[in-house]
């Protein structure tokens, strides 16, 4: 089995996989999320957990770990900045999903999909009829992954049609994606009520 490199998160200071913990690097006038992992520099790595990202810049764990002063982000402000990257990144895979034909979106395509035993995973909009989610849920097998996120207008926008309340992932490495990105998105909102 092949080595998965570790990261501490300067939270909780727990070792965590590379692809579980955010990445942060120094920039010109404070720390700031590297999101898809491209900057330069040194990082520092916090856990996905709100109380871990206030941890980890409310004291100086981050200019310790950047082995540099540097100032911390508002803690509020880095994780509403965190949470339009994840939304962000969830708009892009449904995006990308649906060129490559792996999509089926709107309720008579889901249904379809999950009848040929096609679906990998649910996304359900958070305005969605309930009635709708009702009848989809009597035909998911048990076990399928389902999150909800986005509404209807949004998700509309990405698949270019007016207003759409649910899709389903046809391909397993997006449908890991978008539910890696979602876990994500839980962890940080959850808390946050």
């Amino acid at each position: 089995m092949k080595h998965q490199p570790e990261r501490t998160c300067i939270g909780c200071r727990g070792a965590f996989p590379k692809d579980e913990v955010l990445r942060i690097v120094a920039g010109p006038t404070e720390a700031v999320l590297d999101y898809r992992e491209k900057m330069p520099g040194r990082a520092a790595y916090v856990c996905v957990r709100r109380e871990c990202v206030e941890k980890a810049l409310s004291r100086e764990n981050l200019s310790r770990a950047l082995k540099q002063k540097v100032k911390s982000p508002i803690p509020a402000t880095f994780i509403a900045m965190l949470v339009q990257n994840i939304l962000e990144r969830i708009r892009s895979l449904i995006a990308m999903s649906s060129k490559a034909g792996k999509l089926a979106g709107g309720y008579s395509a889901v249904q379809d999909a999950l009848q040929k035993g096609r679906v990998k995973m649910l996304l359900f909009t958070t305005d969605i009829a309930d009635g709708t989610r009702e009848k989809i849920d009597l035909k998911v097998p048990p076990g399928l992954r389902e999150a909800t996120v986005l509404t209807r207008q949004e998700l509309g926008s990405i698949l270019n049609r007016e207003l759409v309340g649910v899709v389903a992932f046809e391909d397993q490495g997006l449908a890991d994606a978008v539910w890696k990105e979602t876990e994500r998105l839980k962890s940080l909102i959850n808390n946050n009520e």
